[in-house]
């Protein structure tokens, strides 16, 4: 049984810039990629997909998407790398750069801070002289990007927006 996937936007402007990017580079290194990943490419790219990419500058100076970057990463790592010292060696700056993202989503997203703040943009309504003040609270305004956020965090999230809107109707 054949399950269809539904790719988001995102992902297939992933797809069309990793397809361009393959047109720019030297066929040897075109041809050490499967067929059938560059054929996931093309059946999964954005039809709309305007080309963009400056042939004059090195990837690096240019403007490309994270999932874009992530393929590169991939591709890199499991169809470009020389020898195994040398997957090696990409492997741990892989992981070194992992550790350093989740050290400061850790710092930006520490849980143990989110009542912290004294300008209290969370939307958690502080105690003044025993009593509940009230402030207009909107989830969308929240000062971390929701999506962000691992399962369970969104969970507690979720649940702090029903406890405040209970305490409002009280």
């Amino acid at each position: 049984m054949i399950m269809a996937v539904q790719i988001k936007p995102d992902q297939a402007f992933a797809y069309s810039e990793m397809l361009e990017i393959l047109e720019l580079m030297e066929e040897e290194d075109v041809k050490k990629v499967p067929q059938k990943l560059i054929n996931l490419f093309e059946n999964n790219a954005l039809p709309t997909y305007e080309k963009h990419l400056d042939v004059n500058k090195p990837l690096e100076e240019q403007e490309i998407s994270k999932k874009t970057a992530a393929l590169i990463a991939m591709l890199t790592l499991n169809y470009w790398c020389e020898s195994e010292e040398e997957k090696r060696e990409l492997t741990k700056l892989y992981n070194e750069n992992e550790r350093k993202y989740q050290q400061e989503m850790r710092e930006k997203y520490n849980p143990d801070k989110i009542f912290d703040n004294p300008n209290n943009v969370t939307g958690v309504p502080k105690l003044q002289n025993n009593e509940v003040v009230q402030h207009n609270y909107d989830p969308a305004h929240l000062p971390l990007d929701y999506n962000m956020l691992p399962w369970y965090k969104k969970i507690f999230a979720r649940v702090r927006v029903v406890i405040l809107n209970l305490l409002k109707k009280i």
